[in-house]
């Protein structure tokens, strides 16, 4: 029962209330006839015929008695005739008590029938108004509280057999807890009981949506995620290119938070392009000899050695110069070549280390501390040009930089390592928080709580984006998912998916009949 149909039930009874006392007010006012008193019993051959006098009473005289007279025999003053005044006979005075007591009754009622017909006004309001956001928990709370989530597994009633469509098993995208749902949400149309699981195709726009009564049990997916034309997006340049096998093919189960947004509420999600938040990181100059961002398990150790020996290739270590080169550019190439053939040899060594490494002993903080440092002091060199700002002149200079410090100006490996770093550490974070270490959540913390509120999840409000079908009137937003890096998930060109519902299915609970597009 909603708000509505409650103050309705409340109003009725208050109305019920008035009359009754209204009724008994007259019931007690009422004129009542004072009952004869009982007749003595009647004697043996007595008659009830009353008895008449044979003679005739004489009639007695009217005798006039004037007011003056009437005072002298009285010894009071005369009686003075009462003015006349207007008479209501459907007014019936009350004792003073009596009469306060029923106006202050009368008021009461009044001003409690006032204030539930402006709760209902406000609940209407409230009604109109309120929209959901799906909040990434950062940081994540205990599992007990944990009721609604985007991707990883759903938790189905024993015995349920994995959601297809089109013949295919259907990826899973959301589970949201209807207990949680505000009850100005839609309207107050929808479940308000059990959970609604969000299943799509593969590769189309077809959905299911379940309406789960138990959540029993957690079910993995029953395939891989190696569809190239599904839905798989991870953050940064892990989608294409030679990052793309570095990837954890799996979507993230990341608990949210259902945040009620009513008119005057401060929204957490932020308009904004989250690769602006990748650019800010790329622009400026970084060291993954800091403890935020070392490995943190032999996979990102194993990964991180896999690219550095990929890039290695790049360092430039022949010092033939181009034709036409200068003496001065000739120079500053040999010594570059010199410190890169250095650095290769001495990287090599370490490569060749780590990888004999997780046969034979479990990883530790320490052995990652190790490598990093030892990186960390093997320098490389680059030849870069730049504009003088006082001349205007082209200017060519040598930069020498720790292997392990990244720059702009010169991105060897260290940018592609850290986005394979950001990928593992979430999957990891989200299946336990204290795998990653305190530095390395100070870090990235911060950075998925930014990109969380560009990639935001809503429900019941209208489309943040333009969709081709979609009536005010006649539709609510059963879901919307933008495309999020944080949640590996990509739609269209980097569009948002919503899925719309008719009111009048949504307020019988038919979710066969949804509308599902993306956002242009």
């Amino acid at each position: 029962m909603n708000q509505i149909q409650s103050a309705a039930l409340m109003l009725a009874g208050i109305t019920l209330a008035f009359v009754g006392l209204i009724f008994a007010i007259w019931w007690l006012r009422r004129p009542r006839t004072a009952p004869a008193p009982p007749r003595a019993p009647r004697a043996p051959g007595e008659s009830r015929m009353p008895k008449l006098s044979r003679k005739a009473k004489p009639e007695a005289e009217v005798v006039e008695i004037s007011a003056s007279r009437l005072a002298r025999v009285s010894g009071k003053a005369p009686l003075q005739p009462q003015a006349e005044t207007d008479y209501d006979y459907r007014q019936v005075p009350a004792p003073d008590g009596e009469a306060a007591a029923v106006d202050a009754t009368l008021e009461a009622l009044a001003s409690e029938v006032e204030d539930e017909a402006h709760r209902i006004a406000s609940a209407e309001i409230e009604t109109e108004a309120v929209t959901l956001r799906l909040v990434p928990q950062i940081p994540l709370r205990d599992a007990i509280s944990t009721n609604s989530w985007l991707g990883g597994c759903p938790r189905l009633p024993v015995g349920t057999e994995w959601p297809q469509i089109d013949g295919e098993p259907a990826d899973f995208l959301a589970q949201i807890d209807c207990a949680s749902l505000p009850p100005a949400l839609w309207n107050g149309l929808g479940p308000r009981d059990g959970a609604l699981a969000f299943f799509i195709h593969r590769r189309g726009y077809h959905m299911q949506v379940l309406h789960l009564r138990d959540t029993d049990v957690a079910v993995s997916p029953p395939l891989a995620l190696d569809d190239q034309g599904g839905w798989f997006g991870p953050h940064g340049g892990l989608r294409f290119g030679d990052l793309e096998p570095f990837a954890v093919r799996a979507f993230p189960e990341w608990p949210v938070d259902l945040v009620a947004v009513g008119p005057g509420d401060a929204d957490p999600r932020v308009e904004g392009d989250p690769n602006d938040i990748g650019a800010m990181l790329y622009s400026r100059s970084y060291d993954i000899a800091d403890p935020a961002l070392h490995p943190f398990d032999w996979g990102s150790m194993t990964a991180m050695i896999a690219i550095l020996e990929m890039r290695l290739d790049r360092l430039t270590t022949d010092a033939t110069p181009a034709p036409g080169a200068s003496a001065e550019d000739i120079v500053a190439l040999e010594q570059c070549a010199a410190i890169n053939r250095e650095a290769r040899i001495r990287a090599d060594e370490i490569v060749a280390i780590v990888h004999e490494s997780p046969a034979k002993e479990a990883f530790s903080a320490s052995d990652a501390t190790a490598v990093m440092s030892a990186l960390h002091a093997i320098h490389w060199a680059k030849a870069v040009h730049r504009i003088d700002p006082e001349t205007g002149a082209e200017v060519r200079d040598t930069l020498t930089l720790p292997l392990t410090t990244h720059r702009a100006d010169a991105n060897l490996w260290v940018h592609d390592y850290q986005t394979i770093l950001f990928d593992r550490a979430k999957h990891a974070w989200c299946a336990d928080p204290d795998s990653l270490s305190v530095p390395m959540r100070a870090f990235y913390e911060p950075y998925w709580r930014d990109l969380a509120a560009c990639e935001m999840a809503a429900i019941g409000h209208e489309p943040f984006r333009h969709v081709h079908d979609y009536d005010e009137d006649r539709d609510a937003v059963l879901l919307e998912l933008p495309t999020s890096g944080l949640m590996s998930r990509m739609f269209g060109d980097c569009d948002n998916l919503v899925v719309t519902i008719d009111k009048a299915d949504l307020a019988i609970g038919d979710f066969s009949r949804l509308r599902v597009q993306v956002s242009n």
